[in-house]
């Protein structure tokens, strides 16, 4: 499935919130997603992380999948983060570095 370029945070948080899925944001290697603040020391080496972000009915979420292990996503909830203002700052962030 082709995902289509969000085009700005606002955007991706109005999408998560509209549909019944994950809006994709991006995927990074360990130095791109380590440039946005990520903290990557609590995680094994890894060559690339998907990341998405989901609404979950109550908050927004960002999930990441790390080199393809969809069995073993990682979640991270907004209240996790701050306010659904840093979330925005956070989404923005990725979309910036970029990914792929």
């Amino acid at each position: 499935m082709v995902q289509q370029r969000i085009q700005n945070a606002s955007e991706a948080l109005k999408r998560a919130k509209e549909m019944d899925g994950d809006v994709f944001l991006g995927s990074f290697t360990m130095q791109e997603i380590e440039r946005t603040g990520f903290d990557t020391s609590v995680f094994d080496p890894f060559s690339r992380v998907d990341v998405y972000l989901m609404w979950d009915g109550f908050e927004f979420v960002l999930k990441y999948i790390f080199d393809d292990d969809v069995l073993n996503p990682y979640y991270e909830k907004a209240h996790e983060i701050g306010s659904e203002e840093d979330v925005l700052e956070v989404v923005q962030e990725y979309l910036e570095v970029g990914g792929e």
